[in-house]
């Protein structure tokens, strides 16, 4: 086959979509679990060394099938308006966490931190924390008062995670505007 009849991603990207599935396919079999990288292997066809090579840790892989699961279901929108963007955003989060599978992908994140991290650039969520970053960037070249992204992650982000793990998700876009308006209300007042 010459390079240009190759199909975009080739082996690469099909070990990459097989491991990924396995790994969420062993997540909704045993919610809470954190699977191990021979189980991994094997349910997706391939040599565990290749899990270690290309992801070193369990919880790294795991953290990286979270992200691209949310990076593909919830793209971060952008609708000219800060507080419409944070709510479309937090709805669709919400409404992502409402399936068995996402819970168990955000139990095992919660659960397995990567030991010592501290930088959010080196985790996997930090291609997440860019996007909501750049949103956060245009609404301030705006002019609209903008939150910083730590007390968006604290203020509109971790209730919806938290009521997803320990209440059931957020079902109601009202709420989610309640969390949004707060944030954007304590940037407002710090002015």
């Amino acid at each position: 086959m010459s390079k240009a009849n190759k199909r975009p991603g080739g082996r690469s990207s099909r070990v990459r979509k097989a491991v990924f599935e396995a790994v969420e396919g062993l997540l909704v079999e045993r919610p809470g679990d954190l699977p191990s990288m021979a189980s991994i292997a094997e349910r997706a066809g391939v040599n565990p060394t290749s899990l270690y090579r290309r992801w070193r840790d369990v919880r790294i892989l795991a953290g990286e099938v979270a992200v691209d699961r949310l990076m593909r279901e919830l793209p971060v929108p952008d609708t000219g308006s800060l507080r419409e963007d944070l709510i479309g955003w937090g709805a669709s989060a919400a409404r992502g966490l409402s399936t068995r599978r996402s819970v168990s992908l955000l139990r095992i994140m919660a659960a397995t931190p990567p030991s010592g991290e501290t930088d959010l650039r080196k985790l996997p969520i930090a291609r997440r924390l860019e996007e909501l970053d750049a949103m956060l960037s245009r609404a301030k070249k705006r002019g609209e008062p903008t939150p910083v992204l730590g007390d968006v992650l604290e203020l509109v982000l971790a209730p919806i995670y938290l009521a997803a793990l320990f209440l059931g998700p957020i079902r109601d876009t009202r709420d989610v505007a309640r969390l949004v308006d707060r944030a954007i209300a304590l940037q407002a007042t710090s002015r």
